[in-house]
């Protein structure tokens, strides 16, 4: 077997493998033995025709088909085996010819993985934001806590006032018909918080529980039930409750009931902090993103398109499983948005692609500084996964432990991977520039 090596562009290679007749017959004789027991030849018992009498009777190419099936995945493997390139996905096999007298060539083409021509990753300059918490935001996330805890009670008042919570029954119509989901009862609305058609919720205020009244209103044109869309109608309303929201006072029986602490002073005290690394930890990854920003585009590199559509759909599988935790699972989002799956995964290929680039940065960085994980690094962080799950029996903790030694070899990669950031970020001319938390926070969306 001789194997030529072509690249082409955008990490394409193609593969061209030429055999020799001896090889195409040993392919032919093997797939004569897969199928004779199949074939029916009259005179001869089933599965016992000789090669030749079959040809006969098939023709003598009867066998080459499958010979073809049997060889395009053993050349490849054994074509990879010897250029030793990494192919990133399946190739394009094209059979170039067959001659069974003077024996066969093949191509295969193929994504494989890109060389980077890495730029200077030393000495670069980059700012980093200094977040201050102020107390403010420490106030925002009690009200948010307050929110969460927050009740409806029976409302002292009658009528319907910005900030209530009317139950209501509705029946609509459209030039005096009912239309599908155009009634309910019982329903509870947020009276100013925007939630229904425009118009609607400022003409329920000042009805009266018990009383009925008619309004009117219009479905916005961009309505996503198209029938309605830009529609005049009528709702007859019957107010039947009125509720108010009852926020608990932001004291320390407040703190008990909500946290493990005792005073309002020392739940503030752990917002602060929460707030402080959360942010630390964002601007952090940020400034790191800089820095591997400018590093590639000092670096020169072709992606594979495949490779990018690989990473699109783990990126977003990962997107779908943080969906499915807020209870929206694939199918409700996709219907929601009007998109296909397929023009979702378009949208995450550049981040893909960033991904990619950043990773072969941080690869090529630690080849050329000779960056290692030790065995005991690696095992310091199984260690530390272990002891991240909480007190275990005896039996689960040795379970645990080996899982994560099955995991050793991307254990290391991720270490050295975090070293050869972190080489990139100690290199580095920092500039502190001060920040809100509001800004950072804008800046990352």
């Amino acid at each position: 077997m001789a194997v030529k090596q072509e690249k082409l562009e955008n990490s394409r290679v193609r593969l061209t493998v030429d055999i020799d007749a001896q090889v195409l017959e040993e392919a032919i004789e093997e797939a004569y033995r897969k199928n004779v027991k199949k074939i029916n030849i009259p005179g001869f018992r089933k599965g016992k025709a000789p090669r030749r009498i079959i040809e006969m009777n098939y023709g003598p190419d009867v066998f080459v088909e499958d010979a073809v099936e049997v060889l395009l995945p053993r050349l490849y493997q054994e074509a990879l085996a010897e250029t030793e390139i990494q192919a990133v996905d399946q190739p394009e096999a094209d059979i170039e010819r067959i001659d069974r007298s003077e024996g066969a060539t093949f191509t295969y083409t193929v994504d494989v993985y890109p060389e980077l021509k890495l730029g200077t990753y030393r000495g670069l300059e980059v700012q980093r934001e200094i977040v201050r918490v102020s107390d403010e935001d420490i106030e925002n996330v009690l009200k948010q806590q307050q929110e969460q805890n927050s009740e409806l009670v029976v409302a002292e008042h009658e009528a319907v006032q910005e900030g209530d919570f009317a139950v209501f029954d509705f029946i609509g119509h459209i030039d005096g018909k009912p239309f599908s989901g155009g009634a309910g009862e019982n329903q509870t609305l947020e009276i100013g918080a925007g939630q229904f058609i425009p118009g609607f919720e400022e003409q329920l205020i000042g009805l009266k529980v018990g009383e009925t009244k008619d309004i009117q209103v219009t479905f916005p044109q961009e309505y996503q039930a198209a029938e309605l869309a830009g529609q005049e109608a009528t709702f007859t309303i019957t107010v039947k409750e009125l509720k108010e929201k009852f926020l608990p006072d932001i004291d320390d029986e407040f703190v008990k009931d909500i946290s493990e602490y005792d005073t309002l002073d020392e739940l503030k005290a752990e917002i602060r902090k929460n707030l402080e690394d959360e942010a630390t930890r964002r601007t952090t990854e940020q400034m790191e993103n800089k820095l591997l920003e400018l590093i590639a585009d000092d670096s020169s590199v072709e992606i594979p398109q495949s490779m990018i559509e690989h990473q699109a759909a783990h990126l977003l599988d990962y997107f779908f499983q943080n969906m499915q935790r807020q209870g929206i699972n694939e199918e409700m989002y996709l219907q929601m948005t009007g998109q296909s799956k397929e023009e979702l995964q378009a949208q995450f290929e550049p981040q893909a692609k960033n991904h990619i680039i950043h990773d072969l940065i941080l690869e090529a960085i630690h080849e050329q500084e000779g960056i290692t994980a030790s065995e005991e690094e690696v095992d310091e962080k199984i260690a530390e996964y272990v002891n991240a799950s909480g007190e275990l029996n005896a039996e689960l903790e040795e379970q645990m432990r080996e899982y994560w030694n099955g995991q050793r070899r991307g254990i290391e990669a991720s270490i050295v991977r975090i070293k050869a950031l972190q080489l990139i970020v100690d290199s580095a001319t920092i500039t502190e520039v001060e920040s809100t938390l509001e800004a950072a926070e804008q800046e990352e969306n």
